[in-house]
């Protein structure tokens, strides 16, 4: 990166910047026969004599003359500010797009970091960097040039307009300039120097609540919460105090300048009021000097602001190439190179140390001889060397001295485009992406795009203008909308025969049932797959026949019927008998929906509701008012939490109030009518709820049903011979629900579902949608044991010539010995490298190697090999 700020705005806008300083040179003469103009008016139109005068071949009497000279005011007047505008507007554009080169570049070298760095530095101080602290710098890009060219030159131009009219105001106008010039500076550099103190200070609380973020289970089991807050109140108490500071010394720059400025209307009154009536300047003369004086003053302002500007920028800037540029970063090459080329051969260590920078990331003198083709244990205890060496064979480290070789080839200059496709790594800490099951698993083929969409018409021409921004500012020029999955590196012709390939990898290792259930819990779009949709609502029908059939399995599930209230439901489900059409809407949300409120007011629901909803809130405070927080009473038999209580308290005492002013408020109301939307009759067993109310919600819920399918937008009813796209597809397996009031319920109904789904031939589709389940933010949706498996099958899915496999399935049980069996077979002809710290598992293996404190003291069956 560029160590000045100004070498990397010159290198990357210097033709830019020649043209905002050509229009602000343009703005000179304007803004200097704008400041002539006012006093022609006065002195020559208004106070003028000698009329008619000659202009252009016209001639004009005095008020002509007078309207000519105004409308040359006004058009000048238009043609600065439209100077500005386009000035502004050309600004703003270039330091947006230099800001977006900037973050680019930054996390393009993020990317190029090497690993141990991130033991230094945190997400919590990265990300900051790149978002806000950057912010200011791509604002003041624009600036660099234009601000001082056009502010100076307005500055210059007024100043030498009033030494004009005379040089005794012209001296007056300076005069205070000098001092300014050399104590603002001086007092600037102390807030330069805290500011850079309140940098690093808010970036180090930044990287405390990341990491409190990241630790939170631990905070809460070791109960270490007044730990944490102590110390993060500490660092805000610092950064309170530097900022304080920062603001003392700067209002205090500020009232020395407005003290300053005010000197000079001093002189001019004095001076100027002198030589008026002394005869040597006229009245007209000085209002333009005045005039030019209060123009004067926002040049010179800005022109501080600006050395201001450019101290605090700078700081940011310098902060943030100290903390990208390390000396040790991989070349741009390494994550921007396209080259593809196959490793061949064995893997060799010749000599190999390394240094993480602590105890127990270590290795000295290795050497060690991997053949092409064959299947290694690494064993070691964490801290023996085992991860590093494993990371060094995955090109993920570079050794400090020696080298790693595959083919001959060192690993540590080979770029991410040969490593990545070749070598497939699953570390002891695996990570899974936001996104989809799918997203993750086909992860490892997405190193390029394969094929862009057809676009026509304006999606053509915005891509293009797209295309056009990216090349500005040197962002790469992928489409993020083509298709990028390599399937001839999978192995495989189209997407559905990759699909199938990734269900088989997940059979295999076990992630099978897994996927099968998140299947159950995905959403089916039934214009996407009408198919899967048809075969489902054949399932809800065989399995509504086997519940009318069956008196065992009658008793266990209440099934949608839209003449029948259902216990085992919930309120707003029985009155609506139907689902909010956006998946993300939530029933809870529903008692402030425009389509609801009007229904239950045209229905004559919402009074009894309201009702309904103040009886439970009076039922939920008489018995938990008094309850511990620590109880989980509150959790288990209330719908109102805790923090809630306090609230209800104060609404169940004005529905008690028979002062109007005093009694329920409409958003009082919309909270009853959501607490009563919560009730599950046949659970919560409060008596509030009369069966001549139950069948009033029945009889309404027709109403809903018929402005439902005359509206056709918000919300979809509840069918039995359609597929409702918001449900799960279990539920529109069930179409129902389990009664709450039969334990065994849930289990039973499950069973039964398997079965009808492996009898009509189910399973596959069903696990199919599953590869579409939304795992969370970094997959907090799966289990540890889940993104595990995601990651490995992840890693399969790669079909690379080279896997490294840290601590993944190092079980002893069946389960993980069948994994790992058939991971050996389907790697077979492959080399791979399995990492563990349990030497029954080494014994699976034909060759193994023992680390201990980073060296190999021991290799089993086939002799270690010395390097050449």
């Amino acid at each position: 990166m560029e160590k000045s700020l100004f070498k990397f705005i010159w290198r990357y806008s210097a033709p830019q910047q020649m043209v905002i300083l050509f229009i602000t040179v343009l703005s000179y003469p304007v803004s200097y026969i704008l400041l002539e103009l006012p006093k022609q008016i006065t002195n020559d139109a208004i106070q003028g004599s000698d009329f008619p005068r000659e202009f252009l071949g016209f001639e004009f009497d005095q008020i002509a003359y007078l309207v000519l000279l105004c409308i040359a005011f006004l058009g000048l007047v238009v043609v600065s500010n439209g100077l500005k505008l386009v000035l502004n507007i050309y600004k703003g554009r270039l330091g947006e797009r230099m800001l977006r080169r900037l973050r680019f570049e930054l996390f393009q070298r993020v990317l190029r970091f090497r690993l141990p760095h991130f033991k230094k530095v945190s997400s919590g101080e990265i990300i900051p960097m790149i978002t806000s602290e950057v912010e200011d710098v791509g604002g003041f890009i624009g600036e660099a040039i234009a601000l001082p060219a056009y502010q100076g030159g307005m500055l210059v131009v007024q100043i030498g307009f009033i030494f004009m009219q005379n040089p005794l105001l012209g001296i007056a106008a300076v005069s205070s300039y000098p001092l300014q010039a050399y104590i603002i500076p001086k007092l600037q550099r102390r807030v330069v120097l805290l500011s850079r103190e309140r940098v690093k200070n808010i970036r180090a609380v930044a990287d405390k609540v990341g990491e409190s973020i990241t630790g939170i289970p631990e905070i809460h089991a070791n109960d270490a919460s007044a730990w944490h807050s102590a110390d993060l109140s500490d660092r805000l108490y610092t950064n309170y105090q530097i900022r304080f500071q920062i603001f003392n010394w700067k209002y205090f720059i500020k009232f020395l300048n407005n003290f300053l400025n005010q000197l000079t209307p001093f002189f001019f009154y004095l001076i100027g009021g002198y030589l008026v009536i002394e005869g040597e300047l006229s009245i007209g003369a000085l209002l333009a000097v005045i005039a030019a004086y209060k123009d004067l003053a926002g040049p010179w302002k800005e022109l501080l602001a600006y050395y201001q500007m450019v101290a605090d920028v700078d700081v940011k800037y310098q902060t943030v190439v100290e903390n990208f540029d390390p000396p040790d970063i991989y070349p741009v090459s390494r994550i921007t190179s396209d080259e593809i080329e196959p490793l061949n051969g064995d893997i060799v260590f010749k000599d190999v140390s390394f240094s993480g920078g602590a105890a127990g990331q270590e290795l000295f003198d290795v050497s060690l001889k991997v053949s092409e083709g064959a299947a290694w244990a690494v064993v070691g205890q964490d801290g023996s060397g085992r991860s590093e060496l494993l990371q060094l064979a995955a090109g993920l480290l570079g050794p400090n001295s020696g080298r790693v070789e595959i083919g001959e080839q060192n690993l540590d200059k080979l770029p991410e485009s040969v490593l990545g496709r070749e070598i497939a790594y699953v570390g002891a800490s695996v990570h899974v992406w936001t996104g989809t099951v799918r997203d993750n698993l086909y992860y490892g083929l997405r190193h390029r795009p394969i094929r862009s969409p057809e676009r026509v018409g304006e999606a053509k021409s915005e891509y293009a203008k797209r295309l056009m921004e990216a090349r500005e500012t040197a962002n790469p020029e992928y489409d993020l909308e083509a298709v990028w999955e390599d399937l001839e590196a999978a192995g495989v012709a189209d997407q559905e025969e990759l699909d199938g390939r990734a269900l088989n990898v997940i059979q295999l290792i076990g992630l099978s049932n897994d996927v099968y259930r998140m299947g159950l819990q995905s959403r089916l779009d039934p214009k996407r797959d009408a198919d899967l949709a048809e075969r489902i609502l054949a399932v809800r029908h065989a399995l509504a026949d086997r519940v009318a059939q069956d008196s065992q399995v009658h008793g266990l599930v209440e099934l949608w019927n839209v003449d029948r209230f259902n216990h085992s439901a919930t309120l707003v489900e029985n009155i609506l008998f139907a689902a909010p059409a956006d998946p993300t809407r939530s029933f809870d949300d529903l008692a402030g929906d425009r389509q609801v409120v009007e229904f239950l007011e045209e229905t004559n629901l919402k009074p009894q509701l309201v009702s309904i909803g103040l009886r439970i809130a009076e039922t939920m405070v008489e018995l938990f008012s008094n309850v511990s927080g620590d109880s989980g009473l509150l959790g288990n038999y209330s719908f109102i939490t805790l923090d809630e209580l306090p609230e209800f308290e104060r609404i169940v005492r004005a529905g008690r109030s028979e002062n109007e002013k005093l009694g329920l408020k409409d958003a009082d109301r919309e909270r009853l009518i959501g607490l009563a939307f919560k009730l599950i009759p046949a659970r919560h067993r409060l008596g509030v709820l009369s069966k001549d109310m139950e069948e009033k919600i029945v009889k309404a819920r027709h109403v809903f049903r018929e402005r439902i399918e005359k509206n056709g937008k918000g919300f979809v009813t509840f069918d039995p011979n359609r597929y409702v796209p918001p449900m799960t597809i279990e539920g529109n397996l069930l179409f129902g629900r389990p009664r709450v009031d039969r334990r065994d319920a849930r289990e039973r109904i499950d069973r039964l579902i398997r079965s009808l789904v492996e009898e009509m031939d189910l399973r596959l589709p069903i696990t199919r949608a599953g590869l579409d389940f939304h795992v969370g933010v970094s997959g907090s949706r799966l289990s540890a044991g889940q993104r595990r498996r995601v990651a490995l099958a992840r890693a399969l899915l790669k079909n690379a010539s080279y896997f490294v496999l840290d601590e993944t399935l190092t079980g002893l049980s069946d389960e993980d010995r069948e994994a790992r069996k058939i991971i050996r077979e389907q790697l077979r002809g492959r080399t791979l490298l399995f990492g563990t710290s349990n030497m029954a598992v080494a014994e699976e293996f034909p060759h193994s190697v023992v680390l201990t404190q980073g060296r190999i003291v021991e290799a089993r069956e086939e002799e270690l090999a010395a390097a050449n």
